[in-house]
């Protein structure tokens, strides 16, 4: 059963760093071993310089489909057209809701500025089916490589030797994806009463539906807290999306202000990063700086995010012991 009361407290008798020692630690972790950040600077060295495969086709038959349906049709085609620019190979870079492979390119609202002069190489999927199988490919290739960047960075953090493990990649990456799939799940049920009322506003037209969508700001707010460190305990312990979303929970609620604390270094760190980065990216050497430097301080925040979970789930115990592998069990 779930003890409820356990969630409350921490175990005595174990102390635990604090949130800036735990960043302080995982930084200098990465010290030792920066060339962990080689595969998320390679990765955006190609969405920056190498072939683009733009999803207009794909995008503008999603486009037709939409534009039919009364009052919201004509404005979400309206948008996909205008993205008919977006690069597919940007899919090869996992972006989750509470983590990501700290590629620069994908954060920036346009590559315009990022682009050399004069070289911009690019084609179109050709058409829609053919931009659909080149998407869900890059998507797949995506959840792999991410996996194999989360689990570099988990050594990393935990001291341990770097070893690539091709069926650990593949488990840990089908993992996240049901884990985004049940984070969409979850969404969803919290939030279907407001968009079925807020749908009925709209083709009534009535003047709410703003209102409405501001509902779903709390509890969106507080399931990304709780369940921010959910994908962590994936990679370090393999947990399944249910123990994981549970592990997390429990983190967060025996560790609320500490881990309030980490949460809003982590984001005021990981977005303000490429915001910096993007006032350099006027001349290449500037790209190449905003990339690397990117790159080192994302990856090292995941490492802290990684240290700071893993020593309160020891703590707390809220991994089950039995279902650990021995190469994947905390050293």
């Amino acid at each position: 059963m779930w003890n409820r009361s356990e969630e409350r407290r921490p175990a005595r008798g174990r102390s635990v760093p604090g949130v800036i020692d735990t960043i302080g630690l995982a930084f200098t972790r990465l010290a030792a071993r920066p060339w962990v950040v080689l595969g998320p600077v390679l990765l955006d060295l190609y969405l920056w310089l190498g072939l683009r495969i733009t999803a207009g086709p794909l995008l503008a038959e999603l486009a037709r489909a939409v534009r039919p349906i009364d009052e919201v049709g004509a404005g979400l085609a309206d948008t996909l057209e205008r993205q008919a620019g977006f690069n597919l190979a940007e899919l090869l870079s996992l972006q989750l809701v509470t983590v990501r492979v700290p590629t620069l390119i994908p954060l920036l609202v346009s590559d315009e500025t990022a682009r050399l002069s004069g070289w911009n190489p690019g084609i179109d999927a050709g058409t829609w089916w053919l931009g659909l199988f080149i998407g869900l490919v890059f998507a797949a290739a995506g959840f792999i490589g991410g996996a194999v960047y989360f689990n570099a960075v988990r050594d990393v953090a935990l001291e341990r030797e770097l070893r690539f493990e091709p069926g650990d990649a593949l488990r840990v990456g089908w993992r996240l994806f049901l884990w985004l799939a049940a984070t969409a799940g979850l969404m969803l049920l919290v939030s279907w009463p407001v968009l079925v009322a807020q749908a009925g506003f709209v083709i009534t037209g009535g003047g709410i539906s703003a209102f409405l969508a501001s509902l779903l700001v709390f509890p969106a707010g507080l399931g990304f807290v709780f369940f921010f460190f959910s994908a962590y305990a994936i990679v370090l312990h393999g947990a399944t999306a249910t123990e994981a979303f549970r592990a997390s929970y429990r983190v967060v609620r025996a560790f609320g202000a500490q881990s309030l604390g980490f949460i809003a270094s982590y984001m005021i760190v990981t977005g303000g990063v490429p915001v910096i980065g993007g006032l350099l990216m006027d001349q290449p050497p500037g790209t190449m700086i905003a990339i690397i430097g990117n790159a080192f301080v994302s990856t090292g925040m995941i490492a802290a995010g990684m240290i700071y979970y893993d020593d309160r789930a020891a703590v707390l115990a809220t991994h089950a012991a039995p279902q650990l592998r021995p190469e994947t069990a905390r050293l």
